[in-house]
Parts: structure tokens; sequence; C-alpha cells
């Protein structure tokens, strides 16, 4: 069993919606923004695993689900246990505290990458 996190984003279908219909420049500006910051949350959720042998940290990962869709998780068995708790213990919650975490860098990149590409299709 592993555990693999979703975030569902309002505004997201709109947003891919209008991305849709930029051209090429765009759109690889912002993949690159999403890479960039999926890529910064899959460590920032390594960092933030409890550490005994290392080895749920060396499980998690980060890949890409479709253009503008990304998993996050982490493939140890046990992963679930630690994120979301047992009876007898706490969740450690180290992965959806990474997407909380990244969800405003995220927005942020994209957004400038929007900004940047309409910038350089306004002077060309």
């Amino acid at each position: 069993m592993s555990v693999e996190m979703q975030m569902d984003v309002r505004g997201i279908p709109e947003l891919q919606l209008k991305l849709d219909r930029l051209d090429g420049n765009v759109r690889s500006n912002v993949d690159d923004a999403l890479n960039f910051e999926v890529e910064a949350m899959r460590v920032q959720a390594q960092s933030m695993a409890p550490r005994r042998t290392g080895y749920l940290a060396s499980t998690i990962f980060a890949e890409r689900v479709g253009e503008w869709m990304f998993k996050l998780g982490a493939r140890a068995p046990y992963a679930f246990f630690v994120e979301f708790g047992t009876r007898f213990m706490l969740g450690r919650r180290f992965l959806s505290r990474a997407l909380e975490l990244g969800m405003p860098g995220l927005v942020q990149r994209v957004n400038h990458a929007i900004r940047e590409a309409i910038g350089e299709a306004s002077t060309s």
C-alpha cells in the first residue's frame, strides 16, 4: 500500500481552458514553473518525512500525470499510516503539509510565468 496526495484547487479547470488557448511559449513557461514547484514540493516532503532508516523518504515521488496535473506520493507500504496515523499514533502529515506549503509558491510562479509570456508577446 502506498499513499498519494491529490489536491483539487478551485479555478484550475477555468485556468486550464484559458491556458489551452494560449500559444506554445506561454504553455512552455507555465510547464517549467509547474515542474520547478512540484519538484520543490517533493524535496520538502522528503525533508519532512520521519526518519529511522530513510526508506520512507527515499520512496517519495512527484510525477506528472497530465498536462496540468501531478501526483505527489510515497511508495513505502506504511506511508499511509505515517501520513494519517493509526489509533496508536498520530499522523505525521509530511505529504499534505508539503502540498500546503508549496501551493502559494506554485500559484505565484505560474502567475509570473503567464505575465512574463504575455510581456514577451506584447513586445514582439
